[in-house]
């Protein structure tokens, strides 16, 4: 039997996701802190026992021609050329942490919980397959197809005198946990690098990125993923410059930073982070939106690909859609 979560099921849902992915319990009770809520979880059940588990998170993604038949429209335009208002906004579900223990695998419990989550959220189902294998093992039979691509590019530091490295000196600001929640990015026409809460990053993103095929996600989630790349070393920030607002966001894994998600051109970016990160890092990831002539490598799954599949949905149409800033982005 299939139920949504409850408050009682919480300990042992964190077991299973301990089995299944390892993680650790900071980790852990952290997402349960900032993300839980029984509608997000769909669980299979025996007798009682519990089988396997997924979260099923809200979004939404903007399409420029929804499925209702809805005509473009002449609009403005973004900045990746589509036009802002010629579509609309659909609710989507994204698959995380879908897990199962492992004495019951084997039994189509995964799938079923895919199944009924599609007709019991009457939404679009996005999932970012952790192997790939999965692709075509296990995703692609069930009706998923493969809809989300990311550009990586890398990047490696030039050799800095690290005492001599300059970082503007209005990168300099409190840390975010440090700012109030009600604080306001300050309004000037001087260049400035500023860390930047979800509410004004969100608000951002969507502005900046919009186009058809990207995803929107709620400020709890974006929260959620930014305070994830402060404890690992990175953080998010908003470079303003004469009214114009872009946006920087990253982490650092070893001698790596990774750029989850950027408005700057790579060049500009680099200007930016580059100096904040000599002396911790020798090498830099920058990601940003695939396009359909951006021909994916290989499988188009590996890591070291430049153009790589990030995510597959059953429900949408074909595109090279947008999700990044996902929790596994």
């Amino acid at each position: 039997m299939i139920r949504y979560g409850n408050s009682r099921s919480i300990p042992e849902l964190k077991r299973l996701w301990k089995e299944c992915f390892a993680d650790e319990d900071a980790y852990i009770d952290a997402f349960f802190e900032a993300m839980y809520e029984d509608e997000y979880v769909l669980m299979e059940e025996e007798n009682g026992v519990l089988l396997g588990a997924s979260f099923f998170l809200p979004g939404k993604i903007w399409l420029d021609q929804p499925e209702s038949g809805q005509k473009p429209q002449t609009g403005a335009k973004t900045r990746h050329g589509q036009d802002a208002d010629s579509g609309a906004w659909q609710q989507i579900r994204y698959v995380y942490a879908l897990a199962v223990w492992p004495q019951y695998r084997g039994q189509g419990i995964a799938a079923k919980l895919l199944r009924a989550a599609h007709e019991i959220y009457h939404a679009p189902l996005l999932a970012e397959p952790a192997e790939e294998s999965l692709v075509g093992g296990f995703y692609r039979p069930l009706g998923f197809q493969e809809n989300f691509y990311l550009m990586k590019k890398q990047a490696v530091l030039p050799v800095y005198d690290v005492q001599a490295a300059e970082i503007p000196a209005s990168a300099e600001m409190p840390a975010l946990a440090e700012m109030p929640a009600s604080a306001e990015m300050p309004a000037s026409s001087d260049t400035a690098l500023l860390p930047v809460q979800a509410a004004a990053y969100s608000s951002i993103r969507d502005k900046i990125l919009k186009a058809h095929g990207y995803i929107s996600w709620p400020v709890r989630h974006v929260a959620f993923a930014i305070k994830e790349h402060i404890s690992s070393g990175g953080g998010a920030f908003i470079l303003t410059r004469g009214g114009r607002k872009d946006l920087l966001l990253y982490y650092q894994e070893g001698q790596k930073a990774v750029v989850t998600e950027t408005t700057l051109s790579q060049e500009e970016a680099e200007k930016w982070l580059f100096p904040r990160i000599a002396g911790h890092c020798t090498q830099a990831v920058f990601t940003s939106a695939a396009k359909r002539t951006d021909r994916p490598e290989k499988s188009g799954y590996a890591a070291d690909s430049k153009c790589c599949l990030t995510g597959m949905s059953l429900g949408l149409p074909s595109m090279y859609g947008y999700l990044n800033l996902s929790l596994d982005g």
